[in-house]
């Protein structure tokens, strides 16, 4: 085949992908930005709909968005403009999650994902804790308090992941946990999470190819954490809150 034919080829299939990759504003199905209603199944139904039908992004603007777990799919990228802020619902019973770990944001045997833009994931740790606790009292919740706590994003198995600029806050279980995942690129984050004790600011298991660059972190717990199957693990220009720079911790 010449090489004039094989760049056409190629230039037709980047072309046919941009083509198809669009952006979708939130508001078209139905969510809500007063920061009130509970948006989880508005958004669901749309993270469904942009992963049928070629991906793209789901795109929130300024407001704030009230929801439960959402699970993310392949081909699919959420972004937060400036503005935006994710508010997790004080409800435990809004939560689930993937090997035993809930969370605001999962993902599961996805390709093709990511959450970027310079807006916030709020997550109400020391609300969703005391909701937690007070459905324990009651003997309405039979997980202990550590298991029913929401992390606010959980990847397990999927690869090519892009985690880019955004905030991430004040999570009531860890913040973030990778497990199993392949080429996770991590830039530019903000992690603040105090609220709550215990808090880890990102766990990786068994992942390979993950970069982590520009990352700040604030957490009550360790920064970084990683088990010796992760590898090709590599970090860059990430702090604590004492300007001290990181690396992996077991």
């Amino acid at each position: 085949m010449s090489k004039i034919k094989i760049v056409t080829i190629i230039l037709l299939t980047v072309c046919t992908v941009n083509l198809s990759a669009k952006d979708y504003k939130a508001s078209l199905f139905g969510v809500k930005s007063e920061g009130v209603t509970l948006n989880t199944k508005s958004i669901q139904k749309a993270i469904d709909f942009i992963s049928e039908n070629g991906g793209g992004k789901l795109v929130f603007y300024v407001g704030r968005y009230l929801t439960g777990t959402i699970q993310l799919k392949s081909n699919v990228t959420i972004e937060l403009k400036e503005g935006a802020v994710w508010v997790a619902t004080p409800s435990v019973y809004d939560y689930f999650g993937v090997n035993g770990t809930k969370a605001l944001i999962v993902a599961d045997g996805q390709q093709n994902i990511g959450i970027v833009g310079k807006g916030v994931i709020e997550g109400q740790g020391a609300a969703v804790l005391e909701q937690i606790n007070t459905q324990i009292q009651k003997g309405y919740l039979r997980e202990t308090a550590a298991q029913a706590s929401p992390a606010l994003i959980v990847m397990n198995n999927c690869s090519d992941i892009v985690i880019d600029e955004f905030n991430l806050m004040n999570a009531c279980g860890n913040v973030q946990s990778y497990t199993g995942c392949k080429s996770l690129i991590i830039n530019g984050v903000t992690v603040k999470s105090t609220s709550v004790k215990g808090t880890k600011g990102l766990l990786l298991a068994g992942c390979d190819g993950v970069k982590l660059s520009n990352i700040f972190f604030e957490t009550s717990d360790t920064e970084i954490s990683t088990t010796e199957t992760s590898k090709n693990v590599s970090i860059m220009n990430c702090k604590n809150a004492a300007g001290k720079k990181l690396q992996t911790k077991n």
